[in-house]
């Protein structure tokens, strides 16, 4: 009897355990979603404070951390690190490694305000030692996230974007893809950083897409005026200001002084490129208002930047301009903030300009200079020219103008390569990530399947003396599916081979194509300033040219994928070498001016031969591209004759040369390594393995001879056919 009175308390006890622990988990739920819903954060830390008692241990390390955020997003900061403390010591007292790893993330954002980074470098290395028994942890999400937080702010978007893809795939790799909405807004900050405003946009609509679908709507008001922000460098004035009165309804409800003060500012701008201007001036007023409430000397500072521009710009109020301008000037040497003192300097000499008080100008691009020294960023640089060539052509300083003229635009012209490199760098990086992507699927799929064969050897095991008989039929049938398992394997290889080489190609062609287009585009812009008319047709012509050629380009890349696919057709026609070679040549003009490289075609009498002209181009524009690309300040020759049945033809450069090693296997498809050329370009070693397939298609050969620091010569026969 005593025994069954001790089994009756034990079951007892053991039920409301497990109900308890059951409500626990369903009350972190609750909290989770509640907390989600509200808006106003006073409120959502005193509801967390309330429900601490009610959830699971866990979970209570999870709300100290989320009551952290709530205060540091209230800027008290001694608050967020208290909160950030009790739930690291109560994650360790229980020892929860994922949610120990979560709050040491956490904290992570209070460390960078403080710039305390080499606390943060430790925290870090702590949290990815707590997760690495946890590969599909959904914490794996929060720690990418904070390293791509610390690019960003170190302002290293490149690889803050790759933290970001990261992020993103950690996250549908553990399930929890609803949760990454705060990424996509992160992503759109980084692409709005480096210039890409479309892509910024894309990323936060779907950023906004997460919240409004998943109801998260205590932080969208930023998103909203982020997208606003995006669309307002777009030129979409209309959409900008529609997103941007949205964020001042959310902002308001939360009581976020300083996100207002931003919407009120931005919804200004807008109102000020639409020409209305009363509007434009009531927006700032409020953000004014607000402002006298806020300590932020440096939105003040602001402020006062954007009244002046839209007195001197709308208006038309330069009195009143100059008042605002000069004491945004004030507040900016108070602030000590040297990227608002310039703009405030930048904006008096813009007004000065129109006054044509050149006095006052001369002393403020004094003390420009040495704000641009301070700053040192090729953004400013390239102001602080266009100011000089302005200021010296107004003052009838001829000669130098010229001279800063040519240093603005090497300048600019620089920036556009880096630009373009970098546009390249970067589809090749969502290449890979697409790949690492389908690795992450891949193995999930096989991690599936094998447990599926463990569970099929268990059931087969008590089967295994009835199957005795069919053991040589099994064999049989698995060695046939073996066979064709590997021969699948081979052909997907080979088509993923194919696919790689067609993308490298095409990043190996358009980064040559299009440095030329960009740079025409920005000269043809300064003369249509200046008024150049007979330089604007000229250029407008080379524009034309210039497109065309990128279109022939695409038109031969398509071809050669329909030949890496098994289905490109030769298509031979009667074409003029020197028609062809000219239109050729004529397309790398604008790059060999800027290398000083002279290209020269040399023939006796010009002939018609049959060739495929997609081929042609393709060949021909390889070797004369690859020949310009490493000749600086030298000559290019291309030399064409008609012998003996044969066409013959030469490419042959003064450049940097060959070395032998590298001669060897120089259409080799395998060897992928790319010299950089004399200017840094970068290639993918595929482009001489493009022509050299098609001079063979045609039953053409191809001879290299090099010598270091002297040059390269390429010769090439083709048998005549009628």
């Amino acid at each position: 009897m005593i025994k069954v009175k001790y089994i009756l308390i034990f079951v007892f006890i053991y039920t409301n355990i497990n109900i308890y622990a059951q409500n626990a988990e369903d009350s972190c739920d609750v909290w989770r979603d509640r907390l989600d819903q509200v808006v106003d954060l006073d409120k959502g830390i005193q509801y967390s404070k309330r429900v601490l008692l009610e959830v699971n241990p866990e979970c209570r390390v999870r709300i100290y951390s989320e009551i952290a955020e709530l205060f540091f997003r209230k800027l008290e900061i001694d608050s967020s690190l208290l909160y950030h403390k009790k739930a690291i010591e109560y994650a360790k007292k229980i020892k929860a490694n994922e949610a120990l790893s979560d709050a040491y993330n956490s904290k992570i954002s209070v460390l960078i305000r403080k710039e305390a980074y080499t606390e943060i470098k430790q925290l870090l290395k702590l949290s990815r030692k707590l997760l690495l028994p946890y590969p599909n942890s959904k914490s794996w999400i929060r720690y990418y996230e904070q390293n791509a937080y610390i690019s960003f702010v170190t302002a290293d978007y490149y690889l803050a974007i790759d933290y970001m893809d990261s992020t993103i795939i950690a996250a549908k790799q553990s399930g929890y893809e609803e949760l990454v909405h705060e990424t996509y807004d992160h992503l759109g900050y980084c692409y709005y950083k480096l210039g890409n405003y479309e892509d910024s946009a894309k990323n936060f609509i779907k950023a906004l897409e997460i919240k409004e679908r998943e109801g998260y709507l205590k932080d969208i008001g930023g998103t909203y005026r982020n997208l606003g922000k995006a669309y307002l460098e777009l030129q979409y004035y209309d959409k900008a200001k529609d997103l941007f009165r949205k964020a001042i309804s959310f902002t308001r409800k939360q009581d976020h002084q300083l996100s207002l003060m931003n919407n009120y500012q931005k919804l200004s701008r807008c109102y000020r490129f639409l020409g209305e201007n009363e509007k434009a001036k009531k927006a700032l007023d409020s953000s004014e208002i607000l402002a006298k409430k806020n300590v932020d000397i440096s939105f003040r500072t602001l402020l006062l930047i954007e009244k002046g521009i839209l007195y001197f710009e709308n208006f038309k109020d330069n009195k009143k301009a100059e008042e605002y301008f000069n004491l945004a000037y004030a507040s900016a040497k108070k602030s000590k903030d040297k990227e608002l003192l310039f703009e405030s300097v930048k904006s008096l000499i813009d007004l000065y300009f129109v006054k044509e008080d050149y006095l006052s100008i001369y002393k403020l691009i004094e003390e420009l200079e040495i704000i641009k020294k301070d700053l040192n960023s090729i953004k400013y640089e390239i102001y602080f020219l266009k100011i000089y060539v302005q200021y010296y052509e107004r003052t009838n300083q001829y000669e130098k103008s010229l001279i800063a003229l040519k240093k603005y635009h090497s300048l600019k012209d620089s920036i556009a390569s880096k630009e373009v490199f970098a546009k390249v760098a970067d589809l090749e990086k969502k290449y890979d990530t697409k790949k690492k992507e389908l690795a992450i699927a891949t193995l999930n799929q096989e991690k599936d399947e094998q447990k599926n064969i463990t569970k099929q050897a268990q059931a087969q095991q008590n089967l295994y003396l009835l199957a005795t008989s069919f053991l040589l039929l099994l064999l049989g049938v698995g060695a046939w599916a073996f066979r064709k398992l590997r021969k699948q394997q081979k052909e997907l290889v080979s088509t993923n081979q194919v696919k790689n080489r067609l993308f490298s190609i095409i990043a190996h062609d358009l980064r040559g194509m299009i440095i030329p287009f960009q740079r025409s585009g920005k000269i043809l812009k300064y003369h249509i300033e200046k008024g150049n008319h007979e330089k604007t047709i000229e250029l407008s012509q080379s524009l034309e040219q210039n497109s065309e050629s990128l279109s022939n380009m695409l038109d031969n890349l398509l071809n050669w994928s329909l030949e890496q696919m098994n289905g490109y057709k030769k298509n031979s026609q009667t074409i003029s070498i020197n028609e062809e070679l000219t239109e050729i040549i004529s397309s790398y003009n604008q790059q060999a001016i800027y290398k000083k490289t002279n290209i020269e075609l040399k023939y006796e009498k010009d002939f018609s031969v049959n060739f495929d002209k997609g081929a042609f181009h393709v060949i021909f524009r390889n070797l004369i591209g690859n020949a310009l690309k490493y000749t600086e300040e030298g000559n290019i020759w291309i030399e064409f004759k008609h012998e003996n049945d044969l066409f013959l033809c030469s490419v042959i450069d003064t450049g940097v040369g060959i070395s032998k090693s590298k001669l060897e296997n120089i259409f080799n498809l395998e060897e992928r390594k790319s010299t950089k050329g004399t200017r840094g370009e970068k290639g993918t070693g595929l482009g001489l393995n493009l022509a050299y397939r098609f001079i063979k298609m045609h039953n053409g050969t191809i001879n290299v001879s090099s010598e270091k620091r002297i040059g390269t010569r390429f010769d090439l026969n083709f048998p005549l056919t009628k």
